[in-house]
């Protein structure tokens, strides 16, 4: 009899310690926000959690990721239109130096200045964003080009890399953002000869003519501008679509991490009304629990005589 009492005693205190571990869990829960912490919580719902952790950890990675390119498309959007706005001043120079009352030294001048335009051409081909040269391809730690007026296009190529590095989208799709300052400023022919097009070549021509008092060379010296204004205009639009790329791409990444972010949270977080519910009835459970044991008769030892 005596082994039946303490049996029912140790069943009681077993029962005790699985209503307070319960309730210790849920106040957890409730003062961390988070219902599964660790395998133990909810084994069911582990896997489901790691999934939706890898996703959300993938989207935050493309979302980082193209808002680094969206800076950098961005950059050279500006870079490009500040080359458009100098092929149009070297144009009105152009138009300048063609008038025919002009002396050979006003004409000089004036090639000067496209001189100095075609400099700073060079440097728009220089330009960097978070320390990296935007129009450099692959290699994106050098400058692609520097200013050497010996050579027919008036500048020297220092690098060849192409811009084959491509964006990835939140749903996996791939894209280029770039281009090479040799595919905007110095286009070639398959041959590596100058293209008609050639941003630099036109610049530097209307400046030879110009210092040269070359009248019909003047003439086809803007003929050639004009061509590669038009040029530079498809590599502008080139960027802006890009620009509209990237920022559909965002977009579409904002939704899948809201999207990836309510699913962890339905499955990981604690859901305060369950909780309070729950950690009522584990009071009250455990209230009856310990009222019902203390009302239980006491058997002693003389009860039993």
């Amino acid at each position: 009899m005596l082994n039946n009492l303490s049996s029912v005693g140790q069943q009681f205190l077993a029962n005790l310690q699985v209503l307070q571990e319960q309730m210790a869990q849920t106040q957890a829960q409730v003062s961390s926000g988070v219902r599964v912490s660790k395998p133990s919580d909810d084994p069911s719902a582990v896997g489901d959690v790691l999934q939706l952790e890898s996703d959300l950890g993938r989207v935050n990675q493309v979302t980082g990721n193209l808002t680094q390119v969206q800076g950098q498309v961005n950059t050279a959007e500006t870079a490009l239109q500040s080359a458009t706005q100098l092929l149009s001043q070297a144009e009105t120079l152009g138009a300048q130096g063609a008038n025919g009352s002009l002396t050979a030294a006003q004409r000089a001048t004036l090639g000067d200045q496209v001189g100095q335009i075609l400099n700073q051409l060079v440097s728009v081909s220089q330009t960097t964003f978070a320390g990296s040269y935007v129009f450099s391809g692959d290699q994106d730690t050098s400058p692609a080009y520097q200013l050497d007026l010996s050579n027919p296009n008036g500048v020297d190529r220092l690098i060849t890399a192409p811009a084959t590095r491509l964006i990835q989208d939140a749903t996996g799709i791939t894209f280029a953002a770039s281009k090479t300052a040799q595919d905007i400023f110095d286009h070639r022919t398959p041959t590596d000869a100058l293209a008609p097009d050639n941003v630099f070549a036109a610049v530097n021509s209307l400046r030879i003519a110009l210092q040269n008092n070359d009248q019909p060379g003047i003439t086809a010296a803007l003929g050639s501008l004009k061509t590669a204004q038009t040029y530079l205009g498809t590599q502008l639009a080139y960027y802006g679509g890009v620009q509209n790329q990237v920022a559909s791409a965002l977009d579409i990444a904002s939704k899948f991490q809201l999207q990836d972010q309510a699913s962890l949270s339905q499955e990981k977080d604690t859901n305060m009304a369950t909780a309070a519910v729950a950690l009522t009835q584990e009071q009250t459970n455990l209230q009856a629990a310990l009222q019902a044991q203390a009302a239980m008769p006491k058997t002693t030892l003389f009860s039993l005589l």
